[in-house]
């Protein structure tokens, strides 16, 4: 499970490196008031982020991955792997409780599935 545990950290350090270096926000829909029309998304003060012509629901998409929400994904993927590795440590390898956990870091695994150094026998 190390191999997976140091996959998993570097991905988070690539995600929350992207988010520290995206604008803060708040990020804004432009032209949410007709979500029939093409739109833009944009962050404070006004800087314009995507080029207009999105639809609606792509905008919306894009406004709600603003950078604090990465940034607090990263931080609750890291506390699990934390809690994984303490759980992993007093319960012993080869536990139920150590089975469980890395099933679920697995899962968290499985999202980068398309990054090239995933490694099929971390799918869960």
């Amino acid at each position: 499970m190390s191999g997976l545990v140091e996959f998993l950290r570097a991905r988070l350090d690539e995600d929350e490196a992207l988010a520290r270096e995206a604008p803060p926000g708040p990020w804004l829909i432009g032209n949410a008031a007709d979500p029939t029309q093409p739109c833009s998304v944009h962050t404070f003060p006004g800087v314009r982020l995507v080029a207009d012509g999105l639809n609606w629901l792509v905008a919306e998409h894009i406004a709600r991955q603003n950078p604090a929400r990465v940034l607090a994904e990263v931080a609750v993927k890291r506390e699990l792997i934390r809690v994984w590795e303490t759980v992993r440590d007093v319960a012993g390898t080869g536990s139920l409780a150590e089975g469980t956990g890395a099933r679920a870091l697995q899962l968290h695994a499985a999202v980068y599935a398309d990054h090239p150094d995933y490694q099929e026998r971390w799918r869960p």
